[in-house]
């Protein structure tokens, strides 16, 4: 069960990390302003997710991650910050490559520990290395 909570919190640190990459490789100004927008929009992917994560289980909501994700955060930030669609979409897939380095990392320390748990603490490590 506990390990569940830490997958969750993975979903977390991952999408907060993929957010703040996404923003600084489409160039927004972190103004008082953007800051807000930005952080309003990490509240409602967060919620989504645990939306989806309580109602169709944690499988399947890491399937439909970029359906309930990525695509929403392309549009944010081509209608909201007036970024390009290929901009954004080229910033989203950046950050989403990104995301990658902890997981490998978690995986290759998951497999040798053979534990989820430390996979998992080790994802979030990695994340906070990463950025």
């Amino acid at each position: 069960m506990i390990t569940t909570y830490f997958e969750v919190i993975q979903f977390g640190f991952s999408l907060l990390f993929g957010v703040a990459l996404s923003v600084c490789y489409a160039g927004i100004e972190l103004t008082h302003k953007n800051n807000f927008a930005i952080g309003c929009s990490c509240v409602v992917f967060l919620l989504v997710q645990f939306s989806c994560w309580w109602l169709l289980g944690l499988d399947l909501t890491s399937k439909l991650y970029p359906l309930i994700t990525h695509l929403p955060l392309i549009l944010f930030l081509t209608i909201y910050f007036k970024r390009a669609w290929l901009v954004s979409s080229v910033s989203v897939l950046s950050a989403y490559l990104c995301c990658q380095v902890p997981r490998w990392v978690s995986i290759a320390v998951g497999t040798i520990s053979s534990s989820e748990l430390v996979e998992y603490i080790c994802y979030i490590i990695t994340v906070f290395l990463t950025y």
